[in-house]
């Protein structure tokens, strides 16, 4: 990390850092780590918990921040913030040379993904003076070092750091699941002298993956990656087919949505949940889905099972968990070879 340090003045400036990403792709879980270590007075502000730990809303989130900015307190904003519009009343505190306006954020999986299709990446001409893309673990954990260390007359060289393209949308993690889900089920066909329809390219047949971009659209490093998944998944699909157990069937959890930053019918959205986890249950049959929740009580969860029960889905192919999306190997229990970073439908 680059640290400017300031000689001249004795109070370094208030940095506010907008946070730009899907709900359950990590802001939070960054915010506390950051607060936890840091020595520079940090405030977060999110609107789940704006209201005196209650949800309340973007004009109670400006509110906040202009209160923590003026006692001199560096302020993370908390939010999804996914399109310029989102983002553009907080980039305005920042306003003058007294704040740094900072965002951090990273790449989701738009390629499967609506909520993402119009997702707008950070640019410095919106009034950002640095910005952080965070494209894989290294990246994010490099991030954390950056802003666990910034003291309090410590400042950061401006520009724009990590976007390495900006035209790809496709999340590796997500497309390597799919390949490893599709492999067993056309081996196994071309064992028995049927072709399967799942086993041409995943670009252009695979409904979860409407975008126009295909396979190729992968760097070459990464296809050498998924040609060592399908390796293993092509092996575990010969003699041991019969004796797979839960923790080898690839899987894919997602978070529900239960962010105040979208305000969504419930009813429609456990509608359209139920709906693509049969739509992928028909495609693929060597892989699960898992819908994430924090608690017992989400709604979400509760609407969706209610939905699946009684209708034709194989409930090893998906079902529904309680836990932190982001603690899932950390702290045990559900293991899966993909975390999505938002739900998927």
């Amino acid at each position: 990390m680059d640290v400017e340090e300031a000689s001249a003045p004795k109070e370094g400036k208030p940095v506010l850092v907008i946070l730009a990403g899907a709900p359950g792709s990590g802001k939070s879980t960054f915010c506390e780590e950051v607060i936890r270590v840091s020595t520079r007075p940090w405030v977060r502000i999110c609107q789940d918990t704006v209201g005196n730990g209650k949800a309340g809303n973007k004009a109670h989130c400006l509110s906040s921040a202009t209160g923590a900015l003026k006692d001199g307190k560096s302020v993370f904003i908390d939010r999804c913030n996914l399109d310029r519009e989102q983002r553009s009343e907080f980039i305005k505190l920042g306003g003058g040379p007294q704040i740094d306006v900072h965002a951090v954020g990273g790449k989701a999986a738009a390629v499967v993904n609506r909520m993402l299709q119009h997702k707008e990446l950070p640019k410095l001409s919106e009034g950002f003076s640095r910005i952080t893309f965070c494209q894989n673990e290294s990246d994010v954990k490099n991030a954390l070092n950056t802003y666990s260390t910034l003291g309090p007359l410590d400042s950061l060289p401006h520009g724009c750091f990590g976007q390495k393209n900006p035209d790809s949308k496709i999340q590796l993690g997500i497309m390597m699941f799919l390949k490893k889900a599709e492999v067993p089920v056309a081996a196994a066909s071309r064992e028995s002298g049927i072709e399967d329809p799942t086993s041409q390219t995943l670009g252009k047949n695979n409904s979860c993956c409407k975008d126009k971009e295909t396979l190729s659209s992968i760097p070459d490093n990464a296809n050498s990656e998924m040609k060592e998944v399908e390796s293993q998944a092509v092996g575990s699909a010969g003699s041991h087919a019969n004796q797979v157990s839960p923790d080898d069937i690839p899987t894919l959890v997602f978070p529900s949505i239960s962010t105040s930053d979208f305000q969504f019918n419930h009813e429609k959205a456990a509608d359209i949940i139920f709906e693509k986890v049969a739509e992928f249950s028909n495609k693929f049959r060597n892989a699960r889905l898992v819908l994430i929740d924090f608690s017992h009580k989400s709604k979400i969860l509760s609407l969706v099972k209610a939905k699946v029960a009684g209708k034709n889905i194989d409930t090893h192919k998906f079902f529904t968990h309680v836990g932190d999306i982001t603690h899932l190997y950390s702290r045990g229990g559900l293991r899966c070879n993909v975390i999505a970073n938002v739900a998927n439908w």
